[in-house]
């Protein structure tokens, strides 16, 4: 109780002083106010100046970046349900796509017949279902049972066999094949106006060749890494004593860095061993190697690598087994119209015993087989295209080979050629391609070359042709029509004539002129006609001395599709 009287006391003082100082103040204020006389002088030409003084201007502030308070975590709630997994099966879309008629028949019968008693038969078949392989067979026999001598003195006829097939993984295929070829000719290079040679029958020979082969290759091109690989295992032999089996390899593969840079390396091995009358039990060994770096953008291509060759053919004039060569290729297109080319490589050319008999079937027993040694071969050249439809080659190319094999009739047989080498062979070249298509229904193409040939050892290039011009015509002028005009011409070739153990000449081959003419007419979808002219001028063209080719011949026939 009495502590409240005191504290309401002390409240009351407090209130009083200051009402008290407020009269105070009121009443001073009065007396400072008081009103007095004053004067004011207004001045309307005075101009009042401020100093300036510099803005300041804040930044906006930044802004805090907005951070998400939001959990991304989570619990995965298990639920034991004995339920198996969805099984997704792609399949491809069941819609019937337009074909093609073609892709409806991928096989064919073609027959005909001629004169000089040539029948003709040939049987395709292609299985191309949609499955993981695919093969095809080829049949063919050619006959010609009469010839430009004698009748049946100069027959020949020709049978070729041909099996391929593929197998198709997801990242790479197998593919192989079985060659079967079969040519049978007489050596009827006899003069028949001789009276001594009235009742004379010529020699008979039949050239075998089987070949297995079986390789490994990837199927997407567009990898950085690609290869092919392939092995094969050939037997040839002829009707007398000579033999030839070889063994192969040939394997490739390239990297690349990008579209414009990459790198790769070919191998080629190939181990034979042949036989004939003059030799036996030798072993013929070549391997090459060949890596190399090319570039390609914007019209310009750059190869640049080397050649890496063994081969232990013995020769005389051979330094060395091993030997080792550079390779440079270029070409720029300065435009579509116009670009430059140039090269310059060095090699060994592989040269089997049935290499020399496809290029020369009335070859006889031959003392040694060499591989031709390409010292170097420059080029250089010009090419373009004109419109989009013309294009355009020309070059010059210069080398120098040793063991260049030519062909000369054998003094002990006429009928026969031996197989002779030069030592050292200096040979330039000229050459020239043009092409020319006026969409599907004109297409030209042409070459001409000219050679010359400097040998050392021997005195001429014997069987050898100066020059060659070839032009090959398509037309079709309807759709059901195909045409095709070709003309082959050869000149230049020079023989070795032997009169006796010493005495020899040169004779000089006429030109050859060679018109030949195709016709092939579409009657229905599954039947064709077609006509096949050939040596429509009736020239004794001679390829090789003593040997004239037929005359004027002519084949027609059908062709069945199913």
């Amino acid at each position: 109780m009495v502590n409240l009287n005191k504290s309401w006391m002390r409240s009351a003082k407090f209130f009083l002083a200051i009402a008290f100082s407020g009269y105070q103040s009121a009443l001073f204020a009065q007396q400072a106010g008081e009103v007095r006389d004053q004067e004011f002088i207004i001045r309307k030409d005075r101009v009042l100046t401020l100093p300036k003084q510099p803005r300041k201007f804040e930044r906006v502030p930044v802004l805090p970046t907005p951070k998400s308070s939001s959990s991304f975590n989570y619990t995965v709630q298990p639920y034991f349900l004995s339920l198996p997994p969805e099984v997704i099966r792609p399949e491809a879309a069941q819609k019937q796509w337009p074909k093609n008629q073609e892709e409806l028949f991928p096989s064919f019968v073609r027959l005909g017949f001629g004169n000089y008693t040539s029948p003709i038969l040939e049987a395709r078949y292609n299985h191309w279902e949609e499955e993981d392989y695919n093969f095809g067979v080829k049949v063919k026999h050619e006959g010609f049972y009469t010839g430009p001598v004698d009748g049946s003195n100069s027959a020949e006829n020709f049978t070729q066999v041909k099996l391929d097939g593929s197998l198709f993984k997801d990242y790479f295929q197998l593919y192989g094949g079985l060659d079967y070829d079969r040519h049978q000719f007489k050596f009827y290079g006899y003069d028949p106006n001789n009276e001594f040679l009235a009742d004379y029958i010529p020699n008979q020979n039949t050239l075998n060749n089987f070949k297995l082969r079986a390789g490994i290759q990837d199927i997407d091109k567009m990898d950085n890494f690609n290869y092919d690989a392939g092995l094969f295992v050939r037997t040839f032999n002829d009707q007398f004593e000579a033999r030839e089996n070889e063994f192969g390899i040939k394997a490739k593969g390239d990297f690349w860095f990008d579209d414009d840079l990459s790198t790769g390396i070919h191998m080629d091995m190939s181990l034979t061993s042949p036989k004939d009358e003059f030799y036996q039990d030798i072993n013929r060994n070549y391997f090459r190697i060949n890596p190399f770096v090319q570039y390609k953008k914007s019209g310009i291509y750059v190869k640049a690598g080397a050649n890496i060759v063994f081969e232990n053919d013995e020769a005389l004039n051979k330094r060395s087994d091993f030997h080792l060569f550079p390779q440079v290729d270029a070409h720029y297109m300065l435009a579509d119209q116009f670009g430059v080319y140039a090269g310059f490589e060095g090699d060994v050319i592989r040269k089997t015993y049935w290499d020399f008999i496809q290029e020369n079937p009335f070859l006889g027993p031959s003392e040694r087989l060499l591989n031709t040694i390409q010292n170097y071969k420059a080029k250089a050249g010009i090419k373009g295209v004109l419109n989009d439809e013309l294009t355009y080659e020309a070059g010059l190319a210069f080398g120098k080979f040793t063991n260049m094999h030519f062909f000369i009739n054998s003094p002990s047989d006429s009928l026969r050629f031996n197989l002779v080498y030069d030592d050292d062979t200096r040979v330039v070249n000229y050459n020239a391609k043009v092409g020319w298509h006026i969409d599907k229904t004109y297409r030209l193409i042409a070459s001409a070359n000219y050679y010359y040939y400097n040998t050392s050892t021997l005195g001429a290039a014997f069987m050898r042709p100066e020059w060659e011009v070839s032009i090959n015509n398509n037309f079709m002028p309807v759709e059901q029509l195909l045409l095709q005009f070709n003309a082959n011409l050869m000149g230049g070739i020079q023989g070795l004539v032997n009169f006796g153990p010493e005495e020899t000449n040169l004779k000089q081959l006429p030109a050859i002129l060679d018109l030949q003419l195709k016709a092939d007419y579409q009657i229905t979808d599954r039947f064709s006609a077609f006509a096949v002219g050939n040596n429509l001028l009736n020239r004794n063209n001679q390829r090789f001395l003593n040997y004239p080719v037929r005359g004027i011949q002519g084949i027609l026939g059908l062709t069945f599709k199913f």
